[in-house]
């Protein structure tokens, strides 16, 4: 199976683990929640085990292994044998959830485990707004609750905030920043931007969709306010001599202002740099992705990961990010990457 390309393609520094792509939540920014994984054949927790352990012959000690979803704490049992394995083995663990199901005892479960990073998703400090696009009216006290019962425990493990830039609560989110930044018990805090929600058909102008545009915001000017807040709040912090805990850096917002100012145009200057990230995906069905709009390069259930890393699915699949032009989530938001002004165009 192996090509001889090998020699070539850099080793990958993380992995994420998407045990699930389902959900209980009803998020108005994503559609997971409508996924049917009852008929998807799936690994066994022997053949995830056997999955971690082969990872010490391909990625070095201190990789990041990312657990996120759909909700992976549906799967708590799987999820915390997975990352205890992962931290006896010396990986970083992170773990992207709602919160919705840490309760007192699964954050003891989940800071024995090991778990070095865990990022909560609070989209505003008002109830009704942070509810409003969760879908559950508890979701708001739910995830304070976790934050509190996570950070009682006095441990190692980082606690920040995922939260994403959209229409219903743009005005929401200085306060949100300035929240996290004078609360001792949170480390970070991090902006995406608003994409098209997940689960649903890819449309070139969902910003105009009757069904989901009203997440777009609508007054330009105003996102470039609020983004340049969130910026100041990060000057201000590292003139007070405090830690900086916008997790962003400015040329990725300075990104967002080009995106919400113009979604068509492509917001890179070359290419997609999700390859250049040197990380890859396992769905929950074992598929090994580069890229989850794309076919996968082969399963963790019938091919060692060191095999499908140096695979000619690989390389094939490399060629077809490298060539891709499309505004996707990725590149915008969890795998941004700035790019080398010296670069030049092919």
């Amino acid at each position: 199976m192996q090509s001889s390309i090998n020699q070539v393609i850099a080793r990958p520094k993380a992995c994420v683990v998407l045990l699930t792509l389902g959900c209980v939540l009803r998020c108005k920014m994503c559609h997971l929640w409508k996924n049917d994984e009852r008929n998807i054949p799936k690994p066994s927790t022997e053949e995830w085990r056997g999955f971690i352990k082969s990872l010490g012959n391909f990625m070095d000690p201190g990789s990041n292994i990312i657990f996120g979803g759909g909700e992976p704490l549906l799967y708590p049992d799987l999820l915390v044998d997975l990352i205890s394995l992962c931290h006896q083995l010396g990986y970083r663990t992170s773990l992207a959830t709602s919160g919705y199901f840490v309760d007192e005892k699964m954050a003891g479960r989940l800071v024995r485990s090991g778990l070095d990073y865990i990022a909560l998703t609070l989209y505003s400090l008002r109830k009704e707004t942070h509810n409003y696009l969760r879908g559950m009216p508890d979701s708001h006290e739910m995830v304070l609750q976790a934050i509190n019962y996570l950070s009682e425990l006095k441990s190692p493990l980082e606690i920040a905030i995922d939260t994403v830039i959209m229409d219903p609560n743009l005005y929401d989110l200085i306060e949100l920043a300035q929240w996290v930044r004078n609360d001792k018990r949170l480390q970070l805090i991090f902006f995406q931007a608003v994409v098209q929600p997940f689960h649903t058909k890819p449309d070139a102008l969902w910003q105009n969709d009757d069904d989901y545009g009203f997440l777009w915001p609508k007054d330009t000017e105003e996102v470039v306010r609020v983004i340049d807040g969130l910026i100041k709040i990060k000057s201000d912090a590292i003139v007070a001599g405090q830690r900086d805990k916008v997790n962003n850096t400015v040329s990725q917002f300075q990104l967002f202002k080009s995106y919400f100012r113009n979604p068509q145009e492509f917001v890179k200057r070359f290419s997609c740099n999700v390859t250049q990230g040197q990380a890859f995906t396992v769905s929950p069905e074992g598929g090994v992705n580069l890229c989850p709009y794309m076919n996968a390069i082969g399963n963790i259930r019938e091919s060692s990961i060191k095999d499908i890393w140096y695979s000619k699915q690989a390389a094939e699949r490399q060629v077809e990010i490298g060539s891709c032009a499309k505004n996707c989530h990725h590149i915008i938001n969890c795998w941004y990457e700035e790019e080398d002004k010296d670069k030049k165009g092919t």
